[in-house]
């Protein structure tokens, strides 16, 4: 099963070069989280628990913050993204903690990253309604059930994960400079939907499975709730990074899968 071998080894290659995927993202992502502590951590520890209340005592900024504290969360994702892809393909490392920051490359992927997921915002729209629609008999008064969430995940998000993936294989090629038609991706995996089906069911059921029941185990700790996020989110991302490593090494390169 290509899907899983593709999960399996883009698995390895985090965790069998653990020591330089910390290296290269400890910078970029401690800039994430003092930024989204300083600009939004104090909103919802000032006494004003409920975030409707929020809203309403100062919409406005908050909203000022988030788009701020937004900006540096792309820009350090990407910054880490295109180090990481240069680092797996190219066996470049950066001296010491702090990845060389490519203004060119860092630019070129986010342009074909929001390319991409606009796409996919445009092609979620049809399988939304068609799942919403579906789902409609399995709504309470207080959302879809289990099975509503189910019929909603099937339709929407699934199919949508499919065709980023696919969208998003020759996504590593802006980081390593390299030319690549925007449905590069997508051409050169033909015949490869079986795999990609199988690749986003893993990735999504392990996702949404894992962190879902951390939510409801950490529920009511801030500190271990905190600490979960920080650590999962960190194992998601640089994954998820090298899944995209992976399919560009794979189907564009020719690499085979060790």
């Amino acid at each position: 099963m290509k899907g899983l071998q593709i999960f399996l080894h883009s698995v390895r290659q985090v965790t069998g070069n653990f020591a330089q995927a910390v290296r290269i993202s400890i910078v970029p992502y401690s800039v994430q989280f003092i930024s989204s502590t300083l600009l939004l951590g104090t909103s919802y520890s000032s006494g004003q628990a409920d975030p409707a209340e929020i809203m309403r005592g100062g919409g406005g900024m908050l909203l000022l913050l988030s788009m701020i504290n937004l900006i540096v969360v792309l820009l350090t994702s990407i910054w880490a993204a295109v180090a990481w892809h240069r680092f797996v393909l190219k066996g470049e490392m950066p001296n010491g903690f702090i990845p060389t920051f490519r203004a060119d490359r860092i630019w070129a992927y986010f342009a074909r990253s929001f390319g991409i997921g606009l796409l996919c915002i445009v092609l979620a729209l049809p399988f939304g309604m068609i799942g919403g629609m579906v789902a409609m008999p399995f709504m309470s008064e207080t959302g879809p059930t289990g099975t509503g969430m189910l019929i909603i995940f099937l339709i929407t998000y699934f199919p949508i994960t499919v065709i980023s993936y696919r969208l998003s294989t020759a996504l590593p090629a802006t980081a390593l400079d390299a030319s690549s038609a925007f449905s590069s991706g997508w051409e050169a995996t033909k015949g490869e939907v079986s795999t990609f089906v199988v690749l986003a069911l893993i990735t999504l059921v392990l996702y949404f499975g894992v962190n879902t029941f951390a939510v409801n185990l950490f529920a009511g700790n801030f500190a271990l709730s905190l600490i979960w996020q920080c650590v999962f989110g960190w194992i998601s991302v640089m994954v998820g990074l090298s899944v995209l490593t992976t399919l560009y090494g794979h189907y564009i390169e020719k690499r085979a899968l060790s």
